[in-house]
């Protein structure tokens, strides 16, 4: 077969880009109308929910409950003022319904309008605490959180906190109430406790951003940048939109600078080492030397229960990675 000439070897190659840029349009085009297939369908699924809610509505014209459930449709659904009216006429039917005054709290609380929904929460928590069952009632500890949020946002930090702690009272597992509190006691300008809910949130939920975030702006303050680098590279990993965490590592860099220093001082100084070796790994996670120096560095310091998350994070970069491997297997033996 004769040689091609460069021409000729010109134009396959063109008709193969070519191909490319179609086989590349084609799967993105599928991807779309997949996307909004899925978003059709999802949006299909809760019209067809609201329409059979409108339908038990009519047919149960005076059951609160109903028009409840309709109401909370229309909410989730971006129709605030059908929500609202539907919550009304639950209210008219039965003055006392806890959950519809926690509806109309709730929509008042998308709609910015915190003193309405202030009075709605006190309602509901003044009707849910009659209860027989009240210091079980998991609708008593919603009510308390998102008052004490609302009370947050009118700047009654010490009501806030009261209510807040009564929800916990409740249930006092609760991450989100927990941080909420860390808000009020940081606006009172308390920062150890505000430490404290913020640790304990971390204890329900690791992977909270804005409570590592926080953490990471009291433990900056104190001067730990390494432990300040970790918890703001959570935050970022967890909230990949917001800005402040990612703009409060960045400050801690730039990378090269930390990485530099880490490898000097790590002969002299393993200690020293570690510090900037850490806030290397937090301003690039996927960073294998920075991440492997951590690592061999806590070896060195013999410091076995950080060593070992450190090797694993070596593992989750290179899942075959032998060093990593050998060091995981000799920390189990000496366990």
């Amino acid at each position: 077969m004769a040689a091609l000439s460069s021409r000729d070897r010109w134009l396959t190659w063109a008709v193969r880009i070519v191909g490319l840029l179609v086989i590349g349009a084609l799967a993105y085009l599928a991807y779309t109308v997949y996307m909004g297939q899925r978003q059709a369908e999802s949006s299909s699924l809760a019209s067809r929910a609201v329409a059979n809610l409108e339908q038990a509505v009519k047919d149960n014209p005076d059951s609160p409950d109903a028009h409840i459930l309709l109401g909370d449709a229309y909410r989730d659904t971006g129709r605030p003022s059908d929500a609202i009216k539907e919550y009304n006429t639950a209210l008219e039917l039965d003055p006392d319904h806890p959950v519809a005054l926690s509806g109309l709290a709730i929509v008042a609380m998308y709609q910015e309008e915190w003193t309405t929904s202030q009075g709605y929460w006190q309602r509901a928590i003044e009707i849910l605490s009659k209860n027989q069952f009240a210091s079980q009632d998991l609708r008593l500890e919603k009510a308390y959180y998102y008052y004490g949020t609302v009370l947050i946002k009118l700047g009654e930090y010490e009501d806030a906190i009261a209510n807040l702690k009564e929800a916990l009272r409740i249930r006092r597992s609760d991450a989100d109430t927990h941080y909420a509190l860390s808000v009020a006691y940081r606006e009172i300008g308390s920062p150890s406790n505000q430490r404290e809910e913020l640790e304990v949130a971390l204890l329900f939920v690791p992977t909270l951003p804005e409570a590592n975030y926080d953490l990471g702006l009291l433990l900056l303050e104190d001067g730990d940048e390494a432990s300040a680098a970790e918890l703001f590279r959570k935050a970022v990993d967890g909230a990949p939109d917001r800005e402040e965490p990612l703009d409060a590592l960045v400050a801690l860099g730039p990378f090269s600078e930390r990485m530099e220093a880490a490898e000097s001082l790590a002969e002299s100084d393993p200690e020293a080492a570690l510090y900037e070796a850490r806030i290397a790994a937090a301003l690039d996670s996927e960073n294998i030397d920075a991440v492997r120096l951590v690592a061999r560095l806590l070896q060195r310091l013999d410091s076995p229960e950080d060593e070992r998350a450190a090797w694993e994070r070596v593992l989750n970069l290179i899942p075959n990675d032998a060093e990593a491997a050998e060091a995981l297997e000799a920390l189990d033996t000496d366990s």
